[in-house]
Formats: structure tokens, C-alpha cells, sequence
């Protein structure tokens, strides 16, 4: 299940209930936020006893002149 949660593209297992791919996605945006980070992507994958929380930093480019 591929859904935006606060401008976030966040991939999750479908099994997985609604309320709680929320609460751990604005868990995560909330600390990246107060780290002052930029959050690009959020990849939520489920096992048999727990729930992975994959974080992907949005790429940042910087352009100098060629002098």
C-alpha cells in the first residue's frame, strides 16, 4: 500500500491496519522534523514478530558554477 501522509510518500505491508501506519509514520516525521532533516520516503515492511521502519533521507543537490 502506497499512501502520503503530511507530503511523505510512505510504502507499507497491506496487512497492516491504517491507525497504526499512521501513528508510525508521523512518529517518524515528528523526530526528522525536530532533527531538522529532510524526510523523503518512508518503507513500513512486516515480519513475523515485528514491523521494519525503513527511513530514506531526501536526496539534496547543489549546483556550483563551473568557473
Amino acid at each position: 500500500m502506497n499512501i502520503i501522509i503530511h507530503g511523505v510518500p510512505v510504502a507499507a505491508d497491506p496487512a497492516l491496519p491504517r491507525e497504526k501506519i499512521n501513528a508510525l509514520a508521523l512518529d517518524v516525521i515528528q523526530s526528522w522534523n525536530w532533527e531538522c532533516r529532510e524526510l523523503g520516503r518512508i518503507e513500513l515492511v512486516r515480519d513475523a514478530q515485528s514491523i521494519h521502519v525503513c527511513v530514506y533521507e531526501k536526496p539534496s543537490i547543489r549546483r556550483i558554477p563551473n568557473k
